[in-house]
């Protein structure tokens, strides 16, 4: 049954997108539907917020993965972007990283969770276009040789069919200790420290030894160059402004271990709490909310 609702929304994507020709090799590893919803398409760089149009209509999404081949994310976007100029869209705003608002830009705007989607948030590309009442976004990023797209349409009910969502499995989080958060890190850019575990409202960590801190603090020892973010995460329970508080002060907390346990300069080390909008596990069982309170790690340096 999901093999068909898959291949019938694969269809209908394909009706939706006439004569979007992509990459040879280009995988579809993520797909979703709604018949009628409101989704807010960003149209300017993050200053204090994000500026979005709330656009009412059916909703389609997939997630593409090919060889990056060396490409720039904007020399994966530009070949779609032609395409759709030459049918009749008009591009109402794009950027690049920084201009885009980096961090904040990311984290305000709607993207499919890992291991689907991966946003390299030291070099993504945004793009929205519309034609009429029809919207389409994209966000291009890599990850070593592979590349990420996620395609977004919004418009007309009729023009995409109503379908049911297929569901995706849960990502699995391996937990990753010492030189495999390393490991991980410098292949992917981004890292679970999977060993800082809270309790559901906790942001304090317990005194002890972690091995993933031990870890990146040698690792930045090394690479002197090298600047990182973490970035707190919590469950869903509770409100979001309280989370988005609780996750922050756990990236502190990491923070602190790195800056006062280990020397590592404070001007290295940057702190985000994005709450529970990141979620890795669905939060309706303890396991899955276990896993979702966590802190991650990512390299922000471009050198």
């Amino acid at each position: 049954m999901i093999r068909a609702i898959v291949a019938f929304f694969t269809t209908a994507m394909a009706a939706s997108a006439a004569g979007l020709t992509l990459p040879p090799g280009t995988t579809e590893t993520f797909a979703e539907a709604r018949a009628l919803t409101t989704y807010r398409v960003a149209t300017g760089a993050y200053d204090d917020g994000v500026p979005f149009e709330a656009v009412d209509g059916a909703f389609a999404r997939r997630i593409l993965q090919m060889t990056a081949q060396d490409r720039t994310p904007l020399e994966l976007l530009r070949p779609l972007q032609r395409q759709l100029e030459a049918e009749g869209y008009e591009t109402v705003f794009t950027c690049a990283t920084r201009a885009c608002g980096g961090f904040d830009f990311r984290f305000e705007i709607d993207v499919t969770p890992a291991p689907d989607m991966f946003v390299d948030l030291a070099d993504y590309r945004y793009y929205a276009a519309r034609k009429g009442p029809a919207w389409i976004t994209f966000v291009v990023s890599t990850s070593g040789d592979v590349a990420y797209i996620q395609e977004t349409r919004i418009g007309p009910p009729g023009d995409i069919p109503p379908v049911k969502s297929a569901s995706a499995p849960a990502p699995q989080v391996i937990v990753l200790d010492g030189a495999d958060v390393v490991e991980t890190l410098v292949a992917n850019g981004r890292a679970v420290l999977a060993d800082l575990t809270f309790e559901t409202g906790s942001t304090a960590l317990a005194e002890g030894d972690y091995p993933s801190l031990r870890a990146l603090a040698a690792f930045l020892r090394d690479n002197p160059q090298t600047t990182i973010a973490l970035v707190g995460h919590t469950d869903a329970e509770g409100g979001a402004e309280g989370n988005m508080a609780i996750s922050n002060a756990r990236a502190n907390s990491a923070k602190a271990v790195l800056t006062d346990a280990y020397g590592i300069a404070t001007g290295r080390v940057d702190t985000h709490g994005v709450g529970f909008f990141a979620p890795v596990a669905p939060n309706d069982t303890e396991a899955g909310r276990q896993v979702n309170r966590r802190v991650e790690v990512v390299i922000t340096s471009t050198q």
